[in-house]
């Protein structure tokens, strides 16, 4: 979707539009005491514990169909400026979590969460 200046015309094209797809919410840091139970141990066991858990950087996004704005789960990203590589976890529910997945990563958390987007497409959990 097109975002306008307040102060621009919308054209008549732009109420015609019907968006399809999935759209996640721009990521924001949180703790792995923020995360649900299913997610958390997910990360916990993908990354280890310990010294290792606190070299990592974990972004959350809420996941929308952009036809009927319903949620459709939560994407998590866990990154270290240290390391090349990210583990990102997608979960439907409070209760499950798919099995963590890890990418290369370039320190951009946007473009992980892209991503991370793709394999979870990949895999069929998303449109």
């Amino acid at each position: 979707m097109i975002n306008l200046p307040i102060d621009e015309l919308r054209q008549e094209d732009d109420f015609e539009r019907n968006p399809v797809g999935t759209y996640w919410t721009p990521p924001i840091p949180v703790s792995i005491h923020e995360l649900s139970p299913a997610v958390r141990a997910a990360i916990s066991m993908a990354i280890g514990t310990g010294l290792e858990m606190g070299q990592f950087e974990l972004h959350l996004s809420h996941a929308f169909d952009m036809e009927t704005c319903a949620p459709m789960g939560t994407l998590v990203v866990a990154s270290g400026e240290a390391r090349d590589r990210a583990c990102g976890v997608y979960s439907v529910s409070e209760v499950s979590a798919e099995e963590p997945m890890w990418f290369a990563f370039e320190q951009d958390i946007d473009l992980a969460f892209k991503v991370l987007y793709d394999r979870v497409r990949e895999r069929g959990y998303l449109a």
